[in-house]
């Protein structure tokens, strides 16, 4: 007696990767079952279904993408670094009238300016490896 014919066995008879012997008791299991002839027809509605979708897709368009895209993101990152700017030379204006200790001021100021290179040298890490990602464009 032949073994029953699973998933897998119809769905390697539409790749074509069964034997010749399997690709034989598959059609038999076929020519007498109208499950498995069901099964075969949804297998292969979701296979030209999955080939019909591309890696990169198409570009979703509405009026809130374009908005997004032109306005919204460049005013976002303006205000946010011009905040940072502002902050910052508050920041120093600060630290630099303070009565504190030089040996303190300097201390403080090596860490930032240890922490200001580090972050600095992570981003253009990440820009550089960004440019050489070849999954980049896929959307998520």
């Amino acid at each position: 007696m032949n073994p029953p014919v699973t998933n897998e066995d119809l769905m390697r008879y539409l790749d074509d990767e069964l034997s010749d012997e399997d690709r034989l008791r598959v059609e038999a299991a076929l020519r007498d079952s109208t499950e498995l002839r069901r099964d075969v027809a949804v297998f292969r509605s979701m296979r030209r279904d999955l080939s019909e979708l591309s890696a990169g897709g198409t570009p979703r368009s509405s009026v809130w993408g374009s908005v997004n895209r032109r306005l919204t993101r460049p005013v976002g990152w303006i205000l946010l670094v011009a905040g940072f700017v502002l902050w910052a030379g508050y920041g120093a204006w600060v630290f630099a009238t303070s009565p504190a200790n030089l040996v303190e001021k300097l201390a403080v100021g090596a860490l930032a300016v240890g922490f200001l290179i580090l972050l600095l040298a992570t981003i253009f890490e990440r820009l550089t490896e960004w440019k050489d990602d070849p999954y980049r464009d896929v959307e998520r």
